[in-house]
């Protein structure tokens, strides 16, 4: 049991238990394992754990030589706001991208293959500026209208409606509105 005492001792040491107390824990613990071997007492039934540090650690707090240790901190609090961090940030940013892309400020470039040909629209019944931007839009070269006759209605228009416009003569081709008005 030699060794049992030693083991305390260096547990007493480590914890800071004064030298002079340890000693006289150490020679009153010999005596109890000694008369308990006298007494034909099994030493577990003596010492009650068979651990020396945690047996030396639990005596000096018992004795107030050494202060509770206190209670170690769970992480389970830090875990758990790490997960719910980490989905709420996965749930987060997609989100946001979305929101971000339909405010507009992030723009993308859709790239709309090249019409290769137009079908001429009707422009009779319209007013005359009116025509001139749509067919501007389209690609279309139009003659120009005065600012005065722009409230003026197209009556005829030259290449007729429906009329098939390759993507390649669309510039070549000027379009003559005929205005009443």
């Amino acid at each position: 049991m030699n060794a049992y005492v030693e083991e305390c001792r260096r547990e007493w040491r480590r914890l800071g238990v004064p030298d002079l107390l340890a000693e006289e824990m150490a020679t009153e613990l010999e005596a109890d394992l000694a008369e308990a071997e006298a007494d034909g007492v099994a030493a577990s039934e003596v010492l009650g754990e068979s651990d020396p540090r945690r047996f030396a650690a639990t005596w000096a707090r018992e004795r107030g030589l050494v202060s509770e240790p206190p209670p170690k901190k769970s992480r389970k609090g830090l875990w758990i706001g790490i997960a719910v961090g980490l989905v709420l940030l996965f749930i987060a940013l997609p989100a946001l991208a979305l929101i971000t892309l339909q405010s507009g400020s992030i723009t993308t470039a859709k790239s709309q293959p090249p019409i290769q040909s137009l079908v001429l629209p009707n422009f009779v019944g319209l007013k005359a500026c009116r025509a001139q931007r749509i067919a501007l839009e389209a690609g279309l070269n139009v003659r120009k209208i005065r600012r005065p006759r722009c409230n003026a209605v197209v009556v005829a228009q030259r290449p007729a409606r429906g009329t098939l416009i390759p993507y390649r003569q669309r510039k070549r081709t000027t379009l003559k509105l005929r205005l009443r008005g």
